[in-house]
């Protein structure tokens, strides 16, 4: 039953287009009509999955390779850009496994208002961690979109948690696409959409499943996590980071390692 459940779980990743190794695994989903929409019950857009179910459990060297994989993908996304990058890390920074996404800022180079002589080569990027309404009294939409308008990014790439529906995504499954997101859709929040169309410009989001809804395992009206989440949660950060900061900056940023 479970071989069942996984084979049902990766078709609705789209098809696989890449096999590599510690387990790796990369699908591409292109959801270009309605029907399709409705099928996938996802907005319209292009969706790519990295899995690597060994990452956890593997050395230093399997990092470095999923660094790379990452960068690729990115790069893809993000081609073409000569303007201004905002990287906003989603969700809230006190709970562990909501932090992915300030973990993720923490780490990235922003050059935005850095002298010309001081950039150089590197990307026009600025970073932002928009908090949570529960602490700041802010919809994240707010925020982030006064910040879009008054800065007029190219692009807005989102870093966030995102909620699985298998365990066997926890920690090592890296989703991105470039339809948007909806800030605490996987617990119940019916917030205001980041997209093309909300934001005006470009959207890449990028999200790692960090925590499962509570009928996976048996339990109602809960949202649970590894109890390695720390460690899961940092882990991804630190890949996603510097995986952005390659394909934002490109071969200048190793001169900051």
């Amino acid at each position: 039953m479970a071989k069942s459940k996984a084979t049902s779980d990766n078709k609705m990743l789209g098809e696989e287009v890449f096999s590599g190794s510690y387990d790796t695994k990369k699908y591409r989903l292109e959801i270009n009509s309605a029907t399709l929409s409705k099928k996938y019950g996802k907005p319209q857009g292009l969706y790519t999955t990295l899995n690597c179910s060994l990452l956890f459990h593997t050395s230093e060297s399997a990092r470095k390779y999923i660094i790379k994989l990452i960068t690729q993908i990115l790069t893809d996304y993000l081609k073409s850009i000569k303007g201004t990058v905002l990287v906003v890390g989603l969700g809230n920074a006190f709970l562990v496994a909501d932090s992915l996404g300030a973990l993720v800022v923490r780490d990235i180079l922003a050059t935005h208002n850095a002298p010309p002589e001081i950039r150089e080569d590197l990307g026009d990027v600025c970073a932002l961690i928009p908090g949570v309404s529960g602490i700041n009294g802010f919809e994240t939409f707010e925020i982030v979109s006064s910040v879009a308008r008054f800065i007029k990014p190219e692009v807005v790439v989102l870093v966030d948690t995102l909620t699985a529906n298998s365990p066997t995504r926890l920690g090592c499954s890296f989703q991105f696409s470039d339809s948007g997101i909806t800030p605490g859709a996987g617990i119940g929040n019916k917030n205001r959409r980041l997209d093309k169309n909300s934001l005006g410009c470009r959207v890449v989001s990028i999200g790692v499943p960090l925590m499962i809804r509570s009928e996976v395992v048996n339990f109602e009206n809960f949202i649970v996590t590894p109890k390695e989440i720390d460690i899961y949660t940092k882990n991804c950060a630190k890949i996603i980071a510097r995986a952005l900061n390659e394909a934002l900056h490109g071969k200048e940023y190793k001169n900051f390692l």
